[in-house]
């Protein structure tokens, strides 16, 4: 009698084990889902932060060329507020819009900075 309780015991343990380790597996496969979306995300933000720079750069090289300052802060105070009305719709907090424009700005900057002939 004890000897079925103790294997009955050690059964349901079993059970109850690959039942965890199959929930956990469960979740671990959604977790890397959610991961692998993340990096296409990723990847897909850092192609098309590189495609901005290369039209950042056809500017620059058009301001080089019609003796235009590279800093034009009117279109960047007017590029910001289109992305915090645009980011609010999506859940983005205006500082972090923000944040994320002024990096993006500085970055045109140097690529467009670049483009001047060395003196």
């Amino acid at each position: 009698m004890i000897k079925r309780i103790i294997f009955t015991c050690m059964l349901a343990m079993g059970l109850i084990t690959t039942n965890a380790q199959t929930q956990t597996a469960a979740k671990r496969d959604s977790l890397t889902i959610f991961r692998d979306k993340i990096d296409q995300l990723d990847k897909e933000i850092v192609r098309l932060l590189g495609e901005r720079m290369e039209a950042a750069r056809t500017i620059g090289a058009y301001k080089l060329t019609h003796n235009m300052g590279v800093v034009q802060s009117n279109r960047f105070n007017e590029v910001l507020q289109q992305a915090i009305t645009y980011g609010k719709e999506k859940g983005l907090s205006e500082e972090f819009i923000k944040a994320l424009y002024e990096d993006i700005h500085k970055e045109s900057i140097r690529q467009q900075e670049a483009l001047k002939p060395q003196q």
